[in-house]
């Protein structure tokens, strides 16, 4: 069974400095100088921050060996500025001598539907079958992970990808990992910081209802860090 563990912070600044160092120091130190260290990333402010932070962290370490995953993205054109990708290079990722060919962001809408990205893209990640060493999630005020969404049922492609295309939050139409690709995850942190995220916070500790985050958890080890107005419904119960 995944170890749990549950950090709170005082405020939601406690909680990007403490991720950004626990990320640096796993990239940092893969179990083997010639692993490769595959990191699936999370979008959303929280997210971004905690890019932002890592940007400042690694400069000058050699990543070469460090690959970047994303665990959904908006399906919009590449240049618009709610993608996910668009968001972390340029928190992090241009300035992190990361080799381009190790960066693996989901296909964008230029061109082509959903469906045909979706089988392209499923059909590059079935090659590669990444073995995440680290997921970084959010979580969404009603229970979401990635673009998993409550209620929601969407089309799988494959083991590894999900289209969805009735969004509760714009845009409607999003590609996401799988709960099995999350799930094959060696290690899961997640990043969770707001009051208005609190009710679902404690519903999923409490397993109080199964929300889509009550379905994600590392195969060794899974890390909810939280600030004090996220973790408000646990703390006070």
């Amino acid at each position: 069974m995944s170890d749990l563990e549950t950090v709170i912070f005082k405020t939601r600044e406690e909680l990007v400095t403490s991720a950004a160092e626990m990320i640096y120091d796993k990239i940092s130190s893969p179990s083997s100088p010639k692993d490769s260290f595959h990191l699936a990333i999370t979008g959303g402010n929280v997210g971004t921050m905690v890019l932002r932070s890592l940007s400042t962290l690694t400069k000058g370490l050699d990543l070469a060996d460090l690959h970047i995953w994303w665990v959904d993205e908006r399906f919009v054109p590449r240049d618009s500025p709610d993608r996910n990708e668009l968001q972390a290079r340029d928190a992090w990722l241009i300035y992190s001598g990361i080799p381009e060919h190790n960066i693996h962001p989901f296909p964008a809408s230029s061109g082509q539907s959903i469906e045909e990205a979706a089988s392209s893209f499923a059909r590059t990640i079935e090659k590669i079958q990444p073995k995440y060493d680290l997921a970084l999630l959010g979580m969404g005020e009603d229970g979401h992970v990635a673009s998993l969404f409550p209620g929601s049922n969407p089309t799988l492609v494959g083991d590894w990808v999900a289209i969805e295309t009735n969004s509760p939050k714009p845009p409607p139409q999003r590609l996401s990992l799988t709960f099995d690709a999350l799930n094959g995850s060696k290690e899961v942190i997640f990043l969770v910081s707001g009051a208005e995220k609190s009710q679902a916070v404690s519903e999923v500790m409490n397993e109080t209802r199964r929300l889509p985050a009550g379905n994600v958890s590392g195969v060794y080890k899974t890390t909810w860090l939280l600030d004090e107005d996220a973790a408000s419904g646990i703390i006070s119960s």
